[in-house]
């Protein structure tokens, strides 16, 4: 009985393991189905030269994280942190050359009537200042009021002041009858080259040490503004004369050309001429001659000859060139008169006989030189 069990329970464990269990069929039929039908709706996978890429994004780190990443004391790593851009350094100048500057900044204002405002100091690399102020008035009874007011350095405002007590306010009052109230177009501190140019060196006004202006106001309603008040310079001058001479000269070679046939017929005319006409031909002539001589000295003035000195002929730019312009107003005399005071104060002084640029201002600064100052 025994072995007769043992052999059924053997025939059965073979036949167990010879038959598929069911539910583990279905499953294996049912995945490889899924794979099928993957496989049929997906293609397949693209060559690595053909996989699409995308440029690298870097993240800077800064290294706090990276020594934290590696290590925190636990055995597990922290995720980097992202590092935020920093900032441009900011230029400053040093505190101790601030207070000094401003030290004597003070020392130099008490000597003159000034209102102004102390400002940050300024620096961005060559440009700039320790102590600049804005200066709002110079003087006093009347006060000359900077319109706008400018940032300029205390030498600037001293040297201004110099120049209202002893040039500006003296020349209007004996031109105009009237004090000077109002300083029109004023500018100063800017961080630029000379005329904007990149290759030019270092404007004064980068330093706040020159001050353009553009005109003037009269305590009695007057504005004098330099564009329009300085009348003609010297270039306009012998500009306006080299092309009146070229004028007259195109002229006088047209009427050479064609006035062959027109002497011919004047003198026909002279010869059939009565005797009793003559005369007074010739006098209306000697006349309108006369006049246009007159007409001429007074438009184009001839230049008197020093004693001894015979007249030679003159060269053409000689002639192109008036010996003196026309008369000047009130208002350039003014002007001239002012521009040729500041060149007593300050180092640089440029006006409308400087160039096209400073045709309608003029620009003053300190820029130290030996000697008298330039000034144009």
């Amino acid at each position: 009985m025994k072995a007769l069990f043992s052999a059924m329970a053997t025939g059965m464990a073979i036949k167990r393991r010879e038959e598929p269990i069911p539910a583990l069929s279905a499953g294996l039929s049912h995945v490889m189905m899924t794979g099928l039908i993957l496989f049929a709706a997906f293609p397949g996978a693209r060559p690595l030269d053909q996989v699409q890429r995308y440029p690298a994004i870097k993240v800077a780190h800064t290294h706090e994280a990276s020594d934290t990443s590696a290590s925190d004391g636990t055995g597990s790593a922290t995720p980097p942190t992202q590092a935020v851009t920093a900032e441009p350094v900011k230029e400053e100048w040093p505190e101790a050359d601030v207070a000094q500057a401003r030290e004597q900044c003070m020392h130099l204002l008490s000597s003159v009537a000034v209102e102004f405002e102390m400002l940050e100091p300024v620096k961005k690399g060559e440009c700039g200042l320790p102590a600049p102020i804005l200066l709002k008035s110079v003087g006093s009874a009347p006060e000359v009021v900077f319109d706008p007011p400018v940032q300029v350095n205390c030498p600037m405002a001293v040297a201004l002041g110099k120049w209202v007590k002893s040039t500006l306010q003296p020349t209007a009052e004996a031109r105009f009858k009237s004090q000077v109230v109002r300083v029109v177009g004023s500018y100063g501190y800017s961080c630029r080259n000379i005329y904007n140019l990149p290759n030019a060196k270092l404007s004064q006004h980068a330093l706040a040490n020159a001050i353009d202006i553009g005109g003037f106001a009269l305590e009695n309603g007057r504005t004098i503004r330099v564009l329009r008040g300085w009348g003609l310079t010297e270039r306009d001058i012998i500009a306006q004369a080299k092309a009146k001479a070229k004028a007259q000269a195109e002229a006088k070679a047209k009427a050479k050309a064609g006035g062959k046939g027109k002497t011919e017929i004047a003198q026909k005319d002279v010869k059939e001429e009565p005797a009793g006409d003559k005369g007074e031909a010739d006098g209306a002539r000697v006349k309108k001659a006369g006049a246009a001589v007159t007409q001429a000295s007074l438009s184009l003035p001839s230049a008197k000859l020093p004693k001894g000195k015979k007249d030679v002929p003159q060269t053409d730019a000689a002639a192109a060139q008036p010996a003196d312009p026309q008369k000047p107003t009130k208002e350039a005399l003014f002007l001239r008169a002012i521009h040729e005071g500041a060149c007593k104060e300050f180092g640089t002084v440029l006006g409308p006989e400087a160039n096209d640029p400073h045709r309608n201002h003029f620009h003053l600064d300190l820029i130290p030189r030996r000697g008298r100052g330039y000034c144009e």
